[in-house]
Parts: C-alpha cells; structure tokens; sequence
C-alpha cells in the first residue's frame, strides 16, 4: 500500500499515535505494540491521508464544511472509511449483509476472512449500513466499550452500568435483539447484540444522539 504512494513504511515507537506520516522522508511510521491486522488497518489510515492531502477539491470541500476540531474529525471519519474499503471491499461487506441481515457476528467474520482486525470490519458494516448507523464491542470486568464507530458512537473505556440490558448479554450469554438505549444516552431504533468469546458485540441502526 505504502509503494502505491510512492512511500515505504517501518514500524516504530510513537508516542499516543497509532501512526504517522512523514512526507518529508516519504516515510508512514506505523507505532509498534499493534497486531498485524491493526498494523495493515493503521498503514491504509496513513496512506488516505495522503490521498486526500493531494486531493485538492476534496480538501477544499472539507475546509468549506468544518473547521476547527471538527475539520480533524471528518478527516478521520474519511481516513478510516477509505482504509476499510482497501482492506474490505464494499461489495463483499453488502454482499454479506444480505445474506444475514445486520447479524454482530460480521464483525469478527468479515475480520476473519479477509485478515484485517475487528475496528476495521466495524467501520466497513457502519459504512455499509449508512447514516444512523452503529457497531461496537464490549467487554472486560466490569464491562467497558473496547471500540465504536458510527451515529452517537459511545468513547472507548465507557463502562456499562450492571443493570444495562448489553450487560445481561455478557452475563446471561443470550443474544438480544430490539430498541436500546446506549452508554451515553444515544437511542438506536433497532439493536442487535450478541455475545462471543468473552465480549458483546452489537451493531445498530436508527440511531439518534443523545438530545436529539
């Protein structure tokens, strides 16, 4: 991906950063620490941003639309979109959502079968699914967002209160289907979770911000 930029990359040590792009050296440093499958995801990140560096009209449209904090966040949002797509073609992410409908079980199938990491499958489906839309995982003691992306998407390290029906799916086992209401006060018409190998994973759609 890198030479198709006319870059190389090399893992390294950076601080608070999963990578960097240094176009002055033509280098992307990818931060060490990460698996393979999040290395590949953080190498497509860099090298979007590259693209999109040298996409003229695309960054005068941006800097039309946002500004300030929010400038970076659309950045961020187009950068994980593109990467996914490279490593997750669009048309096989749809392709399995109509075979199963919006099943959680994507996200670690789609990671499996085309070797990149569960974050990227995640914001390949939400792209796929479309505005409003959202997938997430939870887990660990007591239970806490490990990711999520998409529509009112809570941040990472929010823990689940123990009466939280994506609790009781980690606790009982049982998957849930319906409306739910969301760590951080967001609501997602239609909700689907699921639990496996010590986690929840939920993808949702219909989703409002909290307030909205």
């Amino acid at each position: 991906m890198a030479a198709g930029i006319g870059f190389r990359w090399r893992v390294a040590a950076i601080a608070g950063r999963d990578g960097l792009l240094d176009a002055a050296s033509g280098t992307i440093l990818v931060a060490e620490g990460q698996s393979p499958r999040r290395q590949r995801f953080t190498l497509a990140h860099e090298v979007m941003h590259r693209l999109i560096e040298e996409d003229g009209e695309l960054l005068s449209d941006l800097h039309e639309a946002y500004e300030g904090a929010a400038l970076e966040r659309a950045l961020e949002r187009l950068c994980n979109l593109g990467a996914a797509e490279m490593l997750l073609p669009r048309a096989e992410v749809a392709r399995a959502l109509a075979a199963s409908g919006p099943n959680p079980r994507l996200l670690w199938e789609l990671a499996d079968r085309f070797g990149v990491s569960e974050p990227a499958a995640a914001v390949a489906v939400v792209g796929a699914l479309g505005p409003g839309s959202l997938a997430a995982v939870f887990g660990g003691r007591p239970p806490a967002v490990y990711f999520a992306f998409g529509a009112g998407a809570p941040a990472r390290g929010t823990v689940l209160p123990e009466d939280h029906p994506l609790a009781a799916v980690l606790t009982t086992g049982l998957p849930q289907r319906g409306a739910l209401e969301l760590p951080g006060g967001a609501r997602a018409e239609r909700a689907w979770a699921r639990p496996w190998c010590g986690r929840v994973y939920l993808l949702a759609t219909g989703v409002e911000a909290a307030g909205g």
